[in-house]
């Protein structure tokens, strides 16, 4: 009777265990992991997705995009396909071609949705990303593409100095650059990638990167630094770079060179005092019209970099909204736009679309770094001394030259 009783249970468990869709070993309470379970029942497997690719060629492409291809891309098809030829060498053979990898990349730059770009391109989401990355490496390693501000170059010098001149029709024709701080707004970047995530934390009121460039009066950035946390002081960033470290140092052969001919670059009032940069009066002067003055043309002089940063951002879209590829890949993501930016600049295709049609309803996250009274960074510039400042100040004295609404002497 006993017997007959076992034999029944068993049947029972039996009969259980392959009635249940995920077999499971319930002796001891013991569950199997999913791999046991998809062992024991091979017909047991996920769904196979539905998303099938249809790789399409580049014509195809630029025949689908057709008048507004060069608003997709940010530059003209001469520029593209010359763009093309200088990273070729450099990118993978295999896979995508040049021609398609540097369209994702461009596109994704200028702000498109990588599911708009699987539609169009008929390739995976990984695919636009691995050529995004792709097009980063190849544009920061390319020589053609690198930042030359060469102050070195006396020839270099005077050449930026006299389209600084022409440009502004400036007073002072010794001003080879201008320099400006902005900060680069980016999501909160992990605990594992940062040693203090508190440093990453603009007083904007966001996290963010400092970013440092030196441009000239063609809108090109001739210079430039993305390795500073967004809550370091732009006078900090600045000396905390190899450029910026041999501008203050007058023993420094480009910084004696630079003073012995009287060449500087104009910056504002976040900088240190020195002799190679050439900043304002603190307090609009104080009273004093001629430091007003002086002011005022320094600003009207400087007004180019507030330009190129603009320009940049209505280019590269990704500027748009914060930073959200792994960390250490943000700076070099920032300094290939730097630089397909002056890439464009060269091409002329500045007339790619209206300014204001890429704007509508939307917030740029490249906010300048400097708008802060006296008071609240504790210095006391009305202490700094600069005799560079002095001296382009006595130049515009000597010229009479005011500011506009305020009455000339005589």
């Amino acid at each position: 009777m006993q017997r007959a009783t076992d034999r029944h249970a068993a049947c029972q468990r039996t009969a259980t265990v392959n009635m249940d869709p995920f077999p499971i070993l319930r002796a001891g309470a013991f569950v199997t992991s999913l791999a046991g379970v998809v062992h024991s029942s091979p017909s047991i497997t996920l769904s196979p997705t539905l998303y099938t690719t249809t790789r399409i060629s580049f014509s195809h492409v630029r025949t689908r995009y057709g008048p507004h291809f060069e608003r997709a891309l940010r530059m003209s098809d001469g520029a593209f396909h010359a763009l093309v030829v200088i990273m070729r060498p450099r990118l993978p053979r295999r896979g995508l071609a040049a021609e398609v990898r540097t369209a994702l990349a461009l596109r994704c730059m200028g702000g498109g949705s990588y599911v708009d770009m699987c539609a169009a391109f008929g390739v995976h989401s990984a695919s636009v990303y691995r050529a995004v990355w792709d097009v980063v490496d190849a544009v920061n390693s390319a020589a053609a593409l690198a930042l030359d501000f060469q102050v070195e170059d006396c020839t270099r010098r005077a050449a930026y100095a006299a389209r600084f001149k022409a440009q502004r029709n400036s007073l002072f024709g010794k001003v080879i650059g201008a320099l400006e701080g902005s900060a680069v707004q980016q999501e909160q970047p992990l605990a594992t990638d940062v040693t203090c995530v508190a440093d990453y934390y603009s007083r904007k009121g966001f996290y963010a990167l400092n970013v440092q460039a030196n441009f000239d009066a063609d809108y090109k950035f001739r210079w430039m630094s993305c390795k500073s946390p967004g809550s370091a002081h732009d006078s900090s960033a600045f000396t905390g770079t190899n450029f910026g470290q041999a501008l203050f140092h007058p023993e420094n052969p480009v910084a004696a060179r630079l003073i012995q001919v009287g060449h500087c670059i104009s910056a504002d009032e976040a900088y240190a005092a020195s002799e190679v940069l050439a900043f304002p009066w603190p307090g609009g002067g104080k009273g004093d019209r001629w430091r007003d003055s002086y002011n005022f043309y320094l600003s009207s002089l400087r007004i180019h970099i507030e330009q190129a940063f603009g320009r940049l951002v209505w280019r590269w879209s990704v500027f748009c909204r914060p930073l959200r590829v792994h960390f250490v890949k943000r700076p070099g993501l920032v300094r290939a736009c730097f630089r397909l930016h002056n890439f464009c600049r060269d091409h002329s295709t500045e007339g790619v679309a209206p300014f204001g049609d890429d704007r509508r309803g939307r917030s740029v996250f490249f906010f300048s770094n400097d708008a802060v009274s006296s008071d609240q960074r504790g210095r006391r510039r009305d202490r700094e001394r600069s005799l560079l400042r002095v001296r382009m100040t006595e130049r515009v004295e000597e010229l009479g030259l005011v500011r506009p609404g305020v009455a000339p002497t005589y």
